[in-house]
């Protein structure tokens, strides 16, 4: 796999958005349109949720962390979430 390339996940939530996330991360919604996206790498142990509202025809972030390369929203209703490469931090 490419540096660039991430396994990803599809899934549809509230409204009927889909969404696209990378593979190790746990998606919650419900009715009212909140969706919060979770990691589950231990690589991002600890970073803040993604957070999002959705409705019919619009689709906003209320958060995200330092860890997402972009949060991307489509015309054609879905949502792609990509994940900044891997981070080294020099100790």
């Amino acid at each position: 796999m490419s540096k660039d390339s991430q396994e990803t996940n599809t899934q549809t939530v509230a409204y009927g958005w889909q969404l696209v996330t990378p593979k190790d991360t746990i998606v919650t919604d419900n009715e009212q349109g909140n969706v919060v996206i979770a990691n589950t790498s231990e690589q991002y142990t600890g970073a803040p949720p993604i957070m999002l509202k959705v409705s019919e025809n619009v689709a906003t972030v209320d958060s995200n962390s330092f860890f997402e390369q972009s949060v991307s929203i489509t015309l054609d209703k879905k949502i792609i979430v990509k994940r900044r490469p891997d981070i080294e931090l020099d100790d």
